[in-house]
C-alpha cells in the first residue's frame, strides 16, 4: 500500500514540475519581442574587370526602432561594408576593400542626408527609407591587379558601427540588442577563367 502512495505522488511531482517548465518556457517564448530590422547581404554578383573585380550586392537594411529615433535626434549613423577577395585555396592573399556610409537628419531642410566617406559623395534624401535604399543596391569596383585563372571566395559583412557613435551613447549601444545591426559574415564563391 505505502509502494502505491509513494508511486503515485513521485509521478504527480514530475507532472506537476513539467508542466510549469513548460509553462514557463511559454511565458518567456511569448514576452519576446519579434526582431523586425537588421542588416542582411541577400545575393552578390561578381564579374572580372582589367585588373578588378566587379561587385554587385542585393542588401536588405533596416533599422530598430532605437536607431531612427537617434537619427531623427541629430544622430549620425555609420554604415561600414567589408568586402575580402582571396583565392579558394588561399594562396593568393586577401584583398580588401572598405567603404563606410554616414547617414545624418538636417532639420531645417527635412532631408536626410547620406555619404560615402571615400569618394565624398554627398546625396539628400525626403526618406530615411530612401537614403538606406541607395545603400541597399551597390555596385563596388575592387582594385585586384592581375588575377590568374581559378575559383576565389568573395566575403562580405556589412553593419553598424557602434563605435562612431556619439561617446554618451556607446555603452548603452553596447548591452542594447536594438543597436546590434550587422549582417555577419557571408561567402560567395566564383571562378575567373582563362
Amino acid at each position: 500500500m505505502r509502494f502505491c502512495k509513494k508511486s503515485f505522488s513521485n509521478r504527480f511531482k514530475r507532472f506537476r514540475n513539467g508542466m510549469l517548465l513548460l509553462a514557463l518556457a511559454l511565458l518567456l517564448g511569448c514576452s519576446r519581442e519579434a526582431i523586425d530590422y537588421g542588416f542582411s547581404i541577400n545575393q552578390v554578383g561578381v564579374s572580372r574587370g582589367y585588373q578588378l573585380v566587379n561587385v554587385r550586392m542585393d542588401q536588405k537594411l533596416d533599422l530598430s526602432h532605437q536607431a531612427r529615433e537617434a537619427v531623427l535626434h541629430g544622430v549620425t549613423l555609420s554604415i561600414k561594408l567589408e568586402l575580402e577577395l582571396q583565392s579558394a585555396e588561399k594562396l593568393i592573399g586577401a584583398v580588401t576593400e572598405r567603404r563606410r556610409f554616414e547617414i545624418r537628419y538636417l532639420p531645417l531642410s527635412e532631408r536626410f542626408q547620406l555619404t560615402e566617406k571615400q569618394s565624398g559623395d554627398v546625396q539628400s534624401f525626403s526618406r530615411l527609407r530612401h537614403a538606406l535604399a541607395t545603400i541597399d543596391r551597390l555596385h563596388v569596383k575592387v582594385a585586384t591587379g592581375p588575377l590568374p585563372p581559378g575559383g576565389y571566395q568573395l566575403r562580405t559583412r556589412i553593419f553598424l558601427d557602434e563605435r562612431r557613435l556619439p561617446a554618451p551613447m556607446q555603452l548603452p549601444a553596447w548591452f542594447s540588442s536594438q543597436w546590434h545591426h550587422d549582417s555577419g559574415w557571408s561567402v560567395w564563391p566564383f571562378k575567373i577563367n582563362a
